[in-house]
């Protein structure tokens, strides 16, 4: 995308979910700008254009004020503005080369189902074009706290959804965790297929599953998956009464949800329609009662009760790894990838490329990238890329699908070459990797 002036940063904190939130800002480069917002979705690195509104949607605004409702900038209190619309509590950016300012906004949650954790921050030019946009990240210090990362990957080739649920919570070291942010990414399998399907319920289940993901009689998919997970026995005096849990469970009351009950807390999900971020204080990834290595069930459309998709939750590492390509006439970056993940056999969220980083060396010569590997097999799938870099060839697909024959034809070279690369011997110019 555009390059651009902006630096510094924008720092949240909030004690409790019972207190406002402070923000310091500290902000350079501002020449040109206008408006800047908190817009509901994460800013994906391996786009070129990650501020579009397609990509973050629209500001963040969970009780629904509208901007017609809402006053010019700055004469109304915060509640009388959407959650994420910054410029219209604060003022806009017009003037102004630098923002050094702190303030309290009693409407902007760091926690429960109206966070703004794992959004994205937006700063507009004057005339209404996105400029910049970055994600509001956890801030933690190594030595207080780790974050886990989890994904359940739905990329069977046979398989009824197509893309990914993934979940990050906070460990610190006292023992206590965050909320957990869940970000939801699903289409309908099918590279060109736009169908929309609306209120799926979605559950964790107690065990993971296998091939049964893709049997095609709906009310025996996903058997392996089991029973609805709940490790705290909610409403075990009256399991049978439904009318009484649906009073009891809810976005009000989680906790006095199955903590596998997802749909009852977060509400439903769309399948083929724009990623949602939730907020979830009862999805554990760590300790002795855990997500990890469950499975995520989604039911039917319109809140049917058979099982239509599933996958199981599995660690989602991120080995990084920069990587120089020697640059033919028509190289694309993202062609290169389209070719890269084909001859893997792997799924477009499993390796990225982080676009700010890309630079062009040795006068036009060469690309060099910095590649994401994600997923439980992140180091298979470095170790794979990189044999495939420097042979030319991948014998196997790096992913194992129960279930699933790849076809004899599969394509198993590759033409690229590595930019200063000996190609007999495989060694690369540069070579950076570390896990993060």
């Amino acid at each position: 995308g555009e390059e651009t002036s902006v630096k510094g940063k924008i720092e949240f904190f909030q004690e409790t979910e019972y207190e406002a939130t402070d923000m310091e800002f500290s902000l350079g480069g501002l020449v040109g700008a206008g408006t800047y917002h908190i817009h509901r979705m994460p800013v994906s690195e391996h786009l070129e254009f990650p501020c579009e509104e397609s990509t973050l949607g629209t500001v963040f605004d969970p009780y629904n004020v509208g901007e017609v409702t809402s006053p010019p900038p700055t004469p109304g209190t915060p509640d009388m503005y959407a959650v994420g619309d910054l410029s219209g509590k604060y003022g806009r950016l017009d003037q102004l080369s630098h923002l050094d300012t702190f303030h309290n906004d009693s409407s902007l949650m760091l926690f429960g189902q109206s966070s703004v954790l794992g959004r994205s921050v937006v700063i507009f030019r004057k005339h209404t074009a996105r400029w910049t946009c970055a994600t509001v990240e956890r801030g933690y210090a190594p030595s207080e706290a780790r974050e886990l990362r989890a994904v359940a990957s739905f990329h069977h080739p046979n398989g009824y959804a197509w893309g990914y649920i993934r979940m990050t919570q906070l460990i610190h070291f006292d023992g206590s965790a965050s909320d957990t942010i869940i970000e939801v990414n699903l289409k309908h399998p099918g590279e060109h297929d736009r169908n929309f399907t609306q209120n799926h319920n979605w559950a964790i289940y107690v065990n993971p599953v296998g091939v049964d993901a893709t049997v095609k009689v709906l009310h025996t998919r996903c058997t392996a998956a089991g029973y609805l997970w709940n490790p705290y026995y909610t409403q075990l005096a009256d399991p049978l009464n439904h009318d009484l849990y649906r009073e009891e469970c809810g976005p009000d009351h989680p906790l006095r949800c199955y903590v596998g009950d997802l749909s009852g807390r977060l509400g439903t999900i769309d399948i083929g329609g724009r990623k949602r971020v939730f907020s979830d204080p009862n999805f554990p990834l760590e300790g002795t009662v855990s997500a990890m290595g469950k499975s995520i069930v989604i039911l039917d459309k319109n809140r049917g009760p058979d099982k239509f998709a599933c996958a199981n939750i599995e660690p989602d590492k991120d080995t990084i790894k920069y990587v120089n390509v020697r640059r033919t006439p028509k190289f694309i970056v993202s062609q290169f990838l389209e070719d890269v993940r084909r001859v893997m056999g792997i799924p477009e969220w499993l390796l990225t490329v982080d676009t700010r980083r890309t630079k062009i060396l040795h006068g036009g010569a060469c690309t060099q990238l910095l590649v994401h590997f994600k997923g439980p097999e992140a180091n298979k799938l470095e170790q794979d890329f990189s044999r495939l870099l420097s042979t030319g060839r991948l014998e196997s697909p790096s992913l194992y699908i129960p279930g699933y024959l790849y076809p004899s034809n599969r394509k198993s070279r590759l033409s690229y070459k590595l930019c200063g690369a000996d190609n007999e011997k495989g060694k690369l110019d540069v070579h950076i990797f570390h896990i993060r």
